[in-house]
């Protein structure tokens, strides 16, 4: 058991014995000075990290997952695509409802419903996806009251 013991002792020994040897046959080495190439790649990598972050944050933005105003007196209730640069949206304001057209180059003010004339006055979130749709077209030809 003793001559187990010691035998395990020296084999640990004896090589962190040869690697301080080697240490200390080596030459210390200076501190390296920082180039201007380092300087340049630091840079290079910053300016690419920045331009993904902030295509990643214009991409959050315009895919409308990112919502930088909060819950106020002005929301967008619905919204209905006619074409590829126009659309309709219906509008809360305060306790008025707007229904508007969205175009590339104006906005215009279709419609103001106020009282019992309002839309989705006892909607919840999970609607189905025609509601607008099958309520403008309501509005549309005269029908409000249902």
């Amino acid at each position: 058991m003793f001559v187990q013991r010691l035998i395990l002792v020296v084999c640990a020994l004896v090589p962190s014995r040869s690697w301080a040897e080697d240490a200390v046959a080596l030459p210390r080495q200076t501190a390296k000075v920082v180039s201007s190439g380092d300087v340049a790649q630091w840079i290079l990598a910053l300016l690419v990290v920045l331009s993904v972050f902030l295509l990643s944050a214009w991409l959050l933005r315009k895919s409308g997952t990112l919502a930088l105003v909060g819950k106020g007196q002005l929301t967008v209730l619905a919204g209905l695509s006619l074409g590829m640069r126009e659309k309709l949206v219906l509008v809360k304001v305060g306790e008025k409802q707007l229904l508007l057209s969205v175009c590339s180059g104006r906005i215009d003010k279709l419609l103001e419903l106020e009282g019992e004339q309002r839309l989705f006055l006892n909607a919840t979130d999970g609607q189905e996806p025609g509601a607008f749709a099958k309520k403008l077209l309501q509005v549309m030809q005269g029908k409000v009251h249902e």
